[in-house]
């Protein structure tokens, strides 16, 4: 880890151009060039900047990361034959992550103690502290325990030690509420467009500590109920509120600065898209008992009666055109005599998923294949959002990525409401609020009675849950249809497409939404092959290989503290013992 960690941090201190290492300490002053910038010269927010913008992930590291992790691992996709998961974690991808991780962090606590004594640079160190947090947080949610309190200071520590997860989350939620109530709101904003979140509003920064403050109280409910009850109601209560509007940052056709639209490489570096699972297609089946308005080249029962009003934005019937395919052979007509195309199979004209884990093998056969399967809607991927079923649709370049959904901060509450916290509210009311801006998402493409009808419908869904809050047959339980199962169904669909992480946390946390097993895990990676919950789904990724060789004592007892480095190891949070069924 020394040897790595050293590599990329100083490659990022030097990349981000604005800051130059200070010169050696026994180099004469008459060695020292005049002309160089010294630190207190430089601005920290041009540092700060950068990372913002590079931890938020370039396409590439996007689809190592997310899309074959994350993604899968939630079951908002199926992959092709390519790219198919089966709960075995990649160690190169990992490696590159925890490398890329520690940099960022480096080049953080370098912003941070650029900081000067002026309001404006006390809030952009309170930005950099909310942003670490962000990054940890996501690098913690992978691995379990990971060096936090040592890392990144290779002269003290050159073999960091492993905190315990526990430890890691209790520091962040008082970092993020000390950083919350330290923002001077009244402070000038010079920053401008070097914040590329929030353009210098200082209110926003603090809405979105507090909000990731309620995440990860909620993330503990599990493993400590108590502390969780009350982190989540300070968050809550902080001063500021939540944040209820996206958090985007725009993505151009620059793949190694900003990355270009994520889902692009997956249109024209790969010929697919990401295609619809038996998961996802079963969980917005019936829900909300919406009556889907059939075309003229939808397959007689291939396409459900009633679904979620997003269910065919979210991924697209296969079309006539060259979205779908028709399986056929040639042969002579016995009554004209002539060669002719006679079709096999059509697969125009479907919506249905395809199983989750399958081997490259079994994901090549036909019936598998992204090409003659419901894949991400035009919606997400086109500036045509409604184009001719005839005509594939155009990725655009260029488009705002979604790092954190506005109608999180409403579930959150709702589930802290549900569980007896006090924040400010009731868990229907906060539901229901999130569902309606969850569908604002889809604009004029769904209709205001169609979302009113929605939300009274006790119609179940193929996963047997409906939408109907006070239709439900427990408030916690686990089981298909409690009050706690349709709130983390709702966060689960209203974080789609780019919030598969906080999916397959609570997934991990709760067990909801119920998921379809993995079909062929690879033996290992899973504690019980094609089980329900937490017995069929992989826990963890594996800690880098590298670790072994350059922090071979601290990987060891890291290793021995979390019970195995294993994908069925489970982490700190992850601690529920009831499968949901």
């Amino acid at each position: 880890m020394k040897a790595n960690i050293f590599r990329y941090l100083a490659g990022g201190l030097v990349a981000a151009a604005a800051v130059v290492l200070p010169s050696c300490e026994s180099f004469e002053d008459t060695n020292t060039d005049p002309n160089k910038v010294t630190e207190a010269q430089v601005s920290p927010m041009y540092l700060a900047s950068r990372i913002f913008v590079m931890s938020t992930l370039n396409a590439d590291q996007w689809q190592r990361v997310i899309n074959l992790g994350t993604d899968t691992f939630a079951q908002y996709f199926c992959n092709d034959k390519y790219t198919t998961n089966q709960c075995q974690p990649n160690n190169d991808y990992t490696e590159g992550y925890w490398n890329n991780t520690y940099s960022w962090v480096h080049n953080l606590n370098k912003a941070i103690e650029l900081c000067g004594d002026s309001d404006t640079d006390n809030n952009i160190k309170q930005m950099c502290r909310i942003w670490r947090v962000w990054v940890y947080s996501r690098l913690t949610d992978l691995l379990g325990d990971v060096p936090y309190s040592q890392a990144c200071n290779l002269d003290d520590y050159p073999e960091p030690a492993y905190d315990r997860q526990v430890d890691i989350y209790y520091d962040m939620v008082k970092e993020l509420a000390e950083a919350s109530s330290s923002i001077i709101i009244s402070a000038p904003n010079t920053i401008g467009n070097y914040d590329f979140f929030f353009g210098g509003d200082w209110s926003k920064w603090q809405q979105l500590a507090n909000t990731l403050h309620l995440r990860l109280a909620m993330r503990m409910t599990e493993a400590d109920p108590v502390k969780a009850k009350a982190e989540a109601e300070a968050a809550a209560a902080a001063s500021g509120g939540l944040l209820y509007t996206d958090l985007t940052i725009w993505k151009a056709k620059d793949a190694y600065t900003c990355g270009v639209n994520l889902f692009y490489p997956f249109g024209h570096y790969w010929p697919s898209r990401l295609t619809l699972s038996t998961s996802m297609e079963k969980i917005l089946t019936n829900l909300g008992g919406v009556p889907v308005v059939k075309q003229s080249y939808y397959q007689d029962g291939c396409v459900p009666d009633y679904a979620d009003p997003r269910a065919l934005i979210m991924f697209n019937v296969t079309s006539d055109g060259t979205l779908a395919s028709v399986q056929r052979h040639r042969e002579k007509n016995p009554v004209t005599g002539k060669t002719e195309w006679v079709i096999d199979f059509d697969y125009r004209g479907r919506w249905q998923g395809v199983r989750p884990g399958l081997s490259s093998a079994v994901a090549a056969e036909v019936d598998n294949i992204n090409t003659n399967n419901p894949r991400l809607g035009a919606f997400f991927i086109s500036d045509d959002p409604t184009p001719p079923v005839t005509k594939t649709p155009e990725f655009t370049y260029a488009r705002d990525q979604v790092l954190l959904y506005g109608n999180e901060s409403y579930f959150l509450l709702a589930e802290a409401a549900l569980r007896g916290y006090n924040v400010g509210g009731s868990a229907k009311n906060f539901y229901e609020q999130g569902i309606r801006k969850a569908m604002e998402t889809y604009g004029s493409l769904i209709k205001s009675a169609d979302i009113e009808s929605y939300l009274t419908s006790t119609m179940k869904s193929k996963m047997g849950t409906s939408v109907n809050f006070d239709d439900a047959d427990s408030d916690l339980g686990n089981t298909r249809n409690s009050k706690l199962m349709k709130i983390i169904t709702q966060k689960y669909i209203g974080g789609f497409p780019e919030d598969s992480f906080e999916a397959w946390n609570d997934y991990r946390r709760t067990g909801m939404p119920a998921l379809d097993p993995f079909e062929m895990p690879l033996a290992g990676y899973v504690v019980e092959a094609k089980a329900m919950d937490y017995k069929g789904s992989l826990r963890r990724l594996i800690y880098p290989a590298i670790e072994q060789t350059l922090n071979p004592t601290m990987y060891k007892k890291a290793s021995e503290q979390i019970g195995g480095d294993k994908t069925t190891t489970r982490m700190w949070w992850d601690c529920r013992t009831a499968i949901v069924e």
